[in-house]
């Protein structure tokens, strides 16, 4: 049994688009080829990943300062902005840390003057209404050098969820969440 090679594969997918464009009669074939190219050309899903997952990926990978950084970030005690319904609370200088509810989030660029230094914003989901609303990571072009995105959800849901509250994706920042229901 003989396998095609990706070569071979690729002629022949070229080979189809050549006979799908080259009759006039082939219409709604090509209709049905431009929608489905530009679906998966122009809408990019968001894809975030469990924190432990990830934490654990790093550690398997060798990639020990990275392990270490986000350890910190998540873990330690650091300078932060904690953003509540409006309310902007600053501790210590140059905070490397945001914590924010969901509903904060797409006044984050306006509100906050300190966010040059912050590595990692953390996004609390605590209702379920919480759920309706949608975290715009333009909300975060002039953190300048922001790393991370991490949602916390304190209510039962699921990574599916979690990933269609995000828009505008841009690959920019690892996005990582935890569902912490009770705690």
């Amino acid at each position: 049994m003989r396998t095609k090679s990706t070569l071979e594969k690729a002629v022949k997918f070229v080979y189809n688009c050549k006979f799908i464009f080259s009759f006039k009669k082939n219409i709604f074939q090509k209709n049905i080829f431009f929608v489905l190219f530009f679906l998966t050309t122009t809408f990019s899903f968001a894809q975030s990943e469990n924190v432990d997952s990830y934490l654990t990926n790093l550690e398997n990978s060798g990639q020990d300062s990275k392990l270490s950084d986000l350890k910190h970030l998540l873990y330690d005690l650091q300078s932060a902005v904690y953003v509540s319904s409006g309310d902007i609370n600053v501790y210590g200088d140059q905070p490397t840390a945001l914590f924010t509810d969901i509903s904060s989030v797409n006044s984050l660029n306006s509100s906050i003057a300190t966010k040059s230094d912050i590595e990692i914003v953390s996004i609390k989901i605590e209702k379920t209404t919480d759920l309706n609303q949608s975290i715009d990571l333009n909300s975060f072009s002039a953190f300048e050098k922001l790393k991370y995105i991490f949602i916390i959800s304190g209510i039962g849901t699921n990574p599916s969820v979690i990933n269609n509250l995000i828009k505008n994706d841009t690959s920019k920042y690892v996005l990582l969440y935890k569902i912490s229901i009770g705690g």
